[in-house]
């Protein structure tokens, strides 16, 4: 049912809403509140009323609500249930705007959902966008490539957000979202952010950043102690394309006197200097993308020549050395990756306790080169939405049954938050509360999606058979 159009009005309510994929992990890893949504709201002129939603936090929907603008943001796990809410509110006869990582890389599959859909960055499209609704006159689409380029960031209203969220204060083992910078120069094939946010680096100014800080601090930080930090999230996609744009980011986090969590390339960590600037400006944690500690596999992906399980491992220990906890990410291809692999990754995380290890199977999410090598060559086969989280198989397998595989995944993907594993983390880690409080809930959503797995594929109980 097609919705009615916004009439002229000059004080818009909007409601902004951050769907939960039925599928998506239960973590306390989330941030307090969906980026997207933290800009759109920033953005929206003050004479409008503006309220976000969050399925991730177990808010209620109210689409009996009396909204003008309903704008729902979607990633591609995401994507099934925003065309679910975006379908539901058009029947009550609300306008549904949609946008976000997926509805851009298909804004078809989208359209039949929404009054209007954005692709890419809504920073200069926003407003428009907004002045359009206010005189009944929304287009079908919104592309930022019809509108002039991002080419800066724009500061972040966390009074604002806050006052539209219904998220309070929380001490320092919850995390507020920011950015330093946005855009990413290079070009890897299984991420999406050259294609969305575009290769221009574009970094905050010094003043808006600390007024940033300050700001959120105020109105989210609970303190819990004499000397406790507020932790903040960097969404960054690249904190550092270079030594000197890293060094430069950390002296002006330091003067914040925050704690914080990044993305980070392996390459940065293997400079003492850096690592001791990171531990000092407040880096608790650094997630980097090891990917594999197999030769043949690194050098499959482009990184044999600067990688190796040897310099993986030094770099954890030196690192934790330093007082900085390293988060690795693993990636699980079953054209590299036999089962004796999957193994031996579980021994390598357990020998070097690495910090709240992230496995994935390979995964060609819409908007990304690997999607368009893989759909070419016919290798994809399933689209449900549902199931792109890391975790399903949604890819051809010559070499293995496709259930039998993902079952050994979330098998050894589970055998790292064994007990043995978490006490021994977080025994030898820094901030062994971060890490068993972190540990404990990942290890409980792995051991939820490992059985409804086995009860769905009617395998018999991974438990039962002390296989964990």
């Amino acid at each position: 049912m097609k919705s009615q159009t916004c009439q002229r009005k000059n004080n818009l309510n909007i409601l902004l809403i951050a769907p939960k994929g039925k599928k998506d992990s239960k973590t306390n890893q989330k941030p307090l509140f969906h980026m997207a949504l933290g800009v759109l709201v920033s953005l929206t002129p003050k004479q409008d009323h503006v309220e976000i939603i969050d399925e991730h936090f177990g808010d209620t929907i109210p689409y009996t609500g009396d909204y003008d603008l309903v704008g729902i943001t979607a990633r591609t796990i995401d994507a099934t249930r925003a065309y679910e809410i975006a379908d539901r509110f058009r029947k009550e006869g609300k306008t549904v705007v949609l946008g976000g990582l997926h509805v851009s890389f298909n804004p078809e599959e989208a359209a039949a959902h929404a009054d209007t859909i954005v692709c890419g960055e809504a920073e200069n499209l926003w407003q428009p966008l907004l002045d359009d609704a206010r005189e009944g006159k929304l287009k079908a689409s919104y592309n930022s490539k019809d509108f002039p380029k991002v080419t800066e960031i724009k500061p972040l209203d966390y009074k604002r957000i806050a006052a539209a969220s219904k998220r309070g204060k929380v001490n320092n083992t919850k995390s507020i979202p920011i950015y330093v910078t946005r855009g990413c120069p290079y070009t890897c094939s299984f991420c999406v952010t050259p294609n969305f946010t575009g290769k221009l680096y574009r970094s905050q100014k010094p003043e808006d950043l600390k007024q940033q800080i300050a700001e959120a601090r105020e109105v989210f930080f609970q303190q819990n102690g004499k000397n406790s930090k507020p932790w903040f999230m960097l969404c960054d996609e690249n904190l550092g394309i270079s030594k000197k744009r890293l060094w430069d980011a950390l002296e002006l986090l330091e003067e914040c006197d925050i704690n914080f969590s990044v993305f980070l390339s392996m390459n940065f960590l293997e400079d003492d200097e850096t690592i001791e600037r990171l531990v000092r400006s407040g880096c608790n944690m650094a997630l980097v993308g090891f990917e594999s500690i197999k030769q043949s596999t690194l050098e499959a992906y482009n990184k044999g020549h600067v990688n190796s399980a040897e310099k993986i491992a030094g770099v954890i220990e030196r690192c934790r050395k330093a007082g900085l906890n390293i988060q690795g990410n693993f990636l699980i291809n079953p054209d590299y990756d036999s089962y004796e692999d999957m193994e031996e990754l579980v021994r390598f995380i357990g020998k070097n306790t690495v910090f709240m290890p992230i496995l994935q199977l390979i995964t060609p999410y819409p908007g990304t080169t690997l999607y368009h090598e893989y759909k070419e060559k016919g290798l994809i086969t399933d689209e449900d939405w549902e199931k792109y989280n890391a975790i399903n198989l949604v890819i051809d397998s010559k070499a293995h049954h496709p259930v039998e595989y993902q079952h050994k995944f979330m098998i050894s993907y589970y055998k790292t938050y064994s007990w043995k594993n978490i006490v021994n983390r977080v025994r030898k880690n820094p901030y062994p509360m971060l890490n068993f409080i972190t540990s404990v809930a990942f290890r409980k959503n792995l051991q939820e999606q490992l059985v409804t797995f086995e009860t769905n594929n009617k395998l018999k109980n991974s438990n039962k058979l002390n296989i964990i």
